[in-house]
């Protein structure tokens, strides 16, 4: 199975309010209201947000957000780096401002995939600095696809990261203060299905291409003079069952706990010589690591199989990095959403989790129309600017409304946004 940005895993079977900006003209589908509902988003008052005044990453309340154009297959590929100033009219407040829809939803957090390593010279500022201001801590992801010669993943990921310095990432000797915590790869166990991992789906490849993407990210720090300060590093791991690359694990997501607990300790064991000292990596782990999984599963099973057995990884707190509920009513991801928010402030290690995802991937098709809070609608509210392709071919796109209800599925399976709006006290009327 081919790994995927924002591929689905192979699964098994008190108040919440953040202050927030009021933020004016929330878009909603306008037209043909039996079929595509109507989509409005009050925000919680509480004034304006400083980045000092972001909130903490956990308890986590993220929403995943991949929200590319597409109303159908084919798409043609727009670039999927949803930080582009081209994107604008979606994200920003000159627009359908998705952004402000999901902190209206009562989140805190945007889950992203793409936002490092695409080779993009354009600003990403303009996103940070909405987010930012908007109250919603920004979790970049690094482009998983990128060159990793042998599975080693160093330089192409420390020119990605000083590129991003580059495009507004760095602020003031820093990271930009909306940016809480960076996902360096998501699900590389996919990466064993390569031709090149040898023995077939070898665990050494898969770590060997986290460690040295760790490492080239604090090569990246180091050699532009960013200080670290809040900013968390992980890597969110499949749902699948796997052994850890020292046999000492086995189990749904948490094998990559431990290959990390063990790549660390000794890199060799990956293959991997660290260009950073060793000291430099274990600092890295124990002061800004957290393990993250990707999951369909619901929360009380995914809590069974992590749980039990998490106090050997503490203190390295966990999250979950998409939440699906695939197949899941409204009712059990609301009670999963309210379960997961106790847990996340009983300070026992678990962080939360980002709901996936904030806009159906219709271009995708199939089992992925499963997902999403939101659809597109029919009517057109603007466009975005020129997005080009991998191949250099470039394009405007309509930004179409959105609605809340996913009228393909049945009962209250299509009612995901209402139930996330009313798990974390937020807003779709």
């Amino acid at each position: 199975v081919a790994g995927r940005a924002q591929g689905r895993s192979r699964d098994l079977p008190p108040a919440l309010h953040s202050p927030i900006r009021a933020m004016p003209q929330i878009q909603r589908c306008a037209s043909s209201a039996a079929t595509w509902g109507f989509l409005l988003v009050a925000l919680v008052a509480g004034g304006s947000v400083a980045g000092s005044d972001l909130p903490a990453l956990g308890p986590l309340r993220g929403i995943a957000y991949g929200a590319l154009p597409c109303t159908g297959q084919p798409c043609g590929g727009p670039s999927e780096d949803m930080l582009l100033e081209r994107y604008a009219k979606q994200w920003g407040p000159e627009g359908r401002d998705d952004l402000a829809i999901m902190a209206g939803l009562g989140a805190n957090a945007v889950r992203l995939y793409h936002s490092l390593g695409l080779d993009i010279e354009e600003s990403h500022a303009g996103f940070l600095d909405h987010a930012q201001a908007t109250g919603l801590n920004v979790m970049a992801g690094f482009h998983t696809y990128g060159a990793c010669p042998g599975f080693d993943c160093f330089e192409t990921w420390k020119q990605a990261a000083l590129q991003g310095f580059r495009q507004g990432f760095a602020q003031s000797g820093g990271w930009h203060p909306a940016v809480a915590a960076l996902i360096l790869l998501n699900e590389p166990d996919f990466m064993g299905s390569s031709p090149m991992c040898q023995p077939s789906w070898a665990a050494w490849c898969r770590v060997k291409a986290a460690l040295s993407a760790l490492d080239g990210v604090l090569a990246a720090e180091k050699e532009a003079g960013i200080s670290a300060g809040r900013v968390r590093l992980t890597v969110t791991w499949s749902f699948g069952i796997s052994t850890s690359i020292d046999g000492q694990v086995t189990g749904p997501g948490i094998f990559g706990f431990q290959d990390m607990v063990a790549g660390i300790a000794d890199p060799q064991i990956a293959h991997y010589t660290p260009r950073s000292t060793q000291a430099d990596l274990q600092q890295a782990f124990s002061t800004r690591w957290v393990h993250g999984l990707n999951t369909q599963s619901p929360w009380s099973f995914v809590d069974a199989m992590i749980s039990k057995d998490y106090a050997r990884f503490l203190p390295v707190p966990w999250f979950i990095g998409e939440y699906g509920a695939n197949g899941q009513p409204a009712t059990v991801i609301r009670s999963d959403l309210q379960a997961m928010q106790t847990r996340a402030s009983e300070g026992t290690g678990f962080l939360g989790t980002a709901v996936f995802q904030f806009q159906t991937a219709h271009w995708k098709g199939g089992s992925e129309l499963n997902f999403g809070l939101f659809r597109l609608g029919s009517d057109v509210l603007g466009e975005t600017g020129e997005v080009c392709d991998e191949h250099g071919s470039c394009r405007t796109w309509p930004v179409h409304c959105l609605s809340a209800k996913l009228d393909w599925l049945p009962g209250s399976m299509g009612d995901r946004a209402q139930a996330v709006a009313s798990a974390w006290n937020g807003t779709v009327a």
